[in-house]
């Protein structure tokens, strides 16, 4: 959870500079964020990959690629857990083969 309040504050400093200090801060709240008015994550509602499919949403709503750009580094983070899970989920122990 660590890695991706701070992957959130991130983008959230780059979806700034890109559409203003108040819409990033109006865009991570509707996504779940809380937010403090210098940008840092206070809390994060519920699960972090459902949030992070709220930002991307938000953020590339008005046709903005650029912002989906710098939501790289939460997609790989995304991808890499999903990654992670499906591998465990695809070990088959040799027990159960013989079942």
């Amino acid at each position: 959870m660590e890695r991706y309040l701070k992957l959130f504050e991130q983008i959230i400093k780059k979806q700034e500079k890109i559409v203003g200090h108040d819409i990033a801060l109006a865009q991570a709240k509707k996504a779940g964020l809380s937010v403090s008015k210098e940008g840092y994550i206070v809390s994060c509602a519920g699960n972090p990959e459902v949030v992070l499919l709220r930002l991307i949403k938000f953020f590339t709503k008005s046709g903005n690629m650029s912002a989906l750009v710098e939501c790289t580094p939460l997609i790989n983070e995304l991808l890499k857990r999903y990654n992670d899970n499906a591998e465990e989920s695809e070990t088959i122990e040799p027990e159960k083969l013989g079942k």
